[in-house]
């Protein structure tokens, strides 16, 4: 590995944690949750372009989570036939099930919460090039601040035409792209 990459896994440790802490497993520590998903985040570091313009912690997750859900599946292939209750290693008077291992659907999924945090805090951070109209389209259209609208919606509150608030709203993309590449 680069030291870039070396960077980029060590700044990221403890999003891999985060992730790790989602899958709730009793036949899997959380430390070997978190070692598989460590196994993903230098996967992706190596393969990480930062000139594409995605944040890396969004390029990064669903290799961790791959990583992490293929562990769990190297556990659980011997016994895909078996009840999801059924005691693991099969027999044994443990409390160990395949449920244990299952990921845990009510969590708040750590990386779109962290990428939507990312975007919002680099969007804000460039939102100062954009004139008063631009910055309320994008406000509008993204949620940020409001409720999300449609460009119909937008239009009909901001007295233009469908057509012009997509126009608005792809100059202020384009100048925000272009201030966010300049910040790099």
């Amino acid at each position: 590995m680069t030291k870039e990459q070396d960077k980029l896994v060590t700044a990221n440790m403890g999003y891999v944690v985060t992730l790790a802490r989602q899958y709730k497993s009793d036949i899997l520590s959380t430390d070997d949750l978190v070692s598989e998903g460590a196994i993903g985040l230098m996967k992706a570091a190596e393969k990480y372009d930062a000139s594409k313009g995605k944040p890396f912690v969004t390029f990064a997750a669903p290799y961790i989570r791959r990583a992490i859900e293929k562990a769990i599946s190297r556990l659980t292939t011997d016994i895909d036939t078996r009840s999801t209750d059924e005691s693991l290693p099969v027999g044994s008077r443990n409390n160990y099930t395949l449920l244990n291992v299952l990921e845990d659907k009510n969590a708040v999924r750590a990386d779109a919460a962290v990428e939507e945090i990312t975007l919002t805090d680099d969007l804000l951070k460039c939102m100062n090039v954009l004139n008063e109209r631009e910055q309320r389209v994008v406000n509008l259209y993204y949620g940020n601040g409001y409720e999300r609208q449609t460009m119909a919606e937008i239009a009909e509150t901001m007295g233009l035409k469908r057509e012009r608030v997509r126009q608005v709203r792809d100059q202020a993309l384009r100048k925000l792209r272009k201030e966010a590449k300049r910040k790099r």
